[in-house]
């Protein structure tokens, strides 16, 4: 474990049957860092967030959160044994994440969508998680949407509730997968802005996405995968203005085409 890394995949691999999603991947990010994940449909980004939030278990490999592996209690001379549900929802609620799509309750308000994990997931009194709530949606620029429910909501409206309910968690790291490719193309700029805002406040994150200039603009490191492994990584002038592999050069040609 790095010392100063807040999350880290060690030697990940995901296989679904004969697929292999993930071969051998290996990832620290630093407290504090902004890390944009780009490469091809396919290429394993997706499913590294989910093995970071342990939606999907590693077929072999380690995930950290701080310092503490995700999913599994860590004995001394021991084999580690598999974290009961209370346990791992608890690490869980450690990591936001935010998904292409919502996963908003439609018979609930937008409000009541971001306050229903601190009320059942960290057990705050009723009146810490209403000002929690406001104070997360004002933070997505919904003040005016506590009342309205996803249906009346637009795509990009329905992303930032998303993001202000995991946000109202009080994560120790973000994940977002790929947050703007379910959005009509008008409505993408409103989303990165909020995540920028979000980005230069200090939080940890790790971003899967398809947008180059919000990788370049906001990311400390970006990271190229490609098949399942990571191909090169580097600053985002060193990504973009200078690759080093035929792989990577190939993707931009093709992306800024």
């Amino acid at each position: 474990m790095t010392a100063s890394a807040m999350i880290e995949a060690l030697d990940v691999h995901k296989r679904f049957g004969n697929v292999t999603a993930l071969n051998g991947v290996s990832l620290s990010v630093a407290r504090g860092q902004v890390v944009c994940i780009i490469g091809p449909s396919g290429s394993g980004k997706s499913t590294l967030l989910r093995c970071m939030h342990f939606l999907d278990e590693p077929t072999q490999g380690v995930i950290r959160l701080d310092g503490k592996r995700v999913g599994y209690l860590e004995r001394d001379n021991k084999s580690p044994r598999r974290m009961r549900g209370s346990q791992l929802a608890a690490i869980r609620a450690q990591i936001g994440m935010v998904f292409q799509l919502f996963y908003l309750w439609p018979h609930m308000t937008a409000f009541e969508n971001v306050i229903l994990g601190l009320r059942d997931v960290r057990g705050l009194p009723r009146a810490e998680a209403l000002r929690l709530g406001r104070e997360f949606m004002h933070k997505v620029d919904l003040d005016d949407k506590l009342e309205a429910y996803p249906e009346h909501l637009s795509g990009g409206q329905r992303q930032r509730v998303a993001i202000a309910r995991a946000l109202a968690m009080q994560p120790k790291v973000m994940l977002f997968d790929e947050p703007t490719s379910a959005l009509d193309p008008e409505l993408v700029g409103e989303v990165l802005r909020v995540i920028e805002k979000i980005a230069s406040e200090g939080i940890t994150m790790v971003i899967a996405t398809h947008e180059m200039s919000f990788a370049r603009k906001v990311a400390d490191v970006v990271v190229f995968m490609d098949q399942g492994q990571i191909v090169e990584t580097g600053s985002p002038v060193g990504i973009f203005d200078a690759p080093q592999s035929e792989r990577l050069q190939r993707f931009l040609d093709k992306v800024s085409a």
